[in-house]
């Protein structure tokens, strides 16, 4: 009975997604799928990607305070209260700016679309460096939180652009980004 709870849980977890044709240049396809969620046109398909970042984002939201509290409790530093400031800040950060993306997707704001994404601003960089800064391990929980929210970010960037994230960085940045 035990054993058919852990099978039954497992296989739920892992849904599987059609194959979207705006995954076809992911590096990610599994995760390019599920964020696509079966859209059949590239607006909705970033829109439903930016909508599983900011459910992603949420999930990080509960996660990552105990993290950050417990490393924060280890250390003596007086960085520590900027450390959860930064952290908290950066997952309100990250939240805003995901809203703006699926606004500009409905305004077709392209140059605002690639810039976001492609700049350093859905990321949690800026909570891990706080806490290297302080010669503090990073938990391996931040470790994959961080990975996480990048992975989803250049999911999201290939399924925008339609090109392999190796491409990406070479090309030139939107002149006008501002909207």
């Amino acid at each position: 009975m035990v054993a058919m709870v852990v099978v039954m849980t497992t296989t739920t977890s892992h849904a599987t997604y059609p194959d979207s044709p705006f995954c076809q240049y992911a590096n990610l396809k599994p995760l390019c799928n599920e964020m696509v969620n079966g859209a059949k046109t590239h607006n909705d398909a970033l829109k439903n990607a930016f909508k599983a970042t900011l459910i992603l984002n949420k999930k990080n939201s509960v996660r990552l305070v105990p993290v950050i509290t417990s490393v924060v409790q280890k250390t003596s530093s007086p960085s520590k209260a900027n450390i959860l400031k930064t952290c908290h800040q950066k997952l309100i950060d990250v939240t805003s700016y995901i809203n703006d993306l699926i606004v500009a997707v409905d305004e077709d704001n392209k140059d605002l679309i690639e810039y976001t994404l492609r700049t350093g601003e859905i990321t949690l960089r800026d909570c891990v460096d706080s806490i290297t800064e302080i010669d503090m391990p990073i938990p391996s929980e931040l470790s994959k939180l961080a990975k996480d929210v990048e992975n989803y970010k250049e999911t999201a960037l290939v399924i925008f652009l339609q090109a392999p994230i190796e491409t990406v960085y070479n090309r030139p940045m939107p002149v006008d980004y501002s909207g």
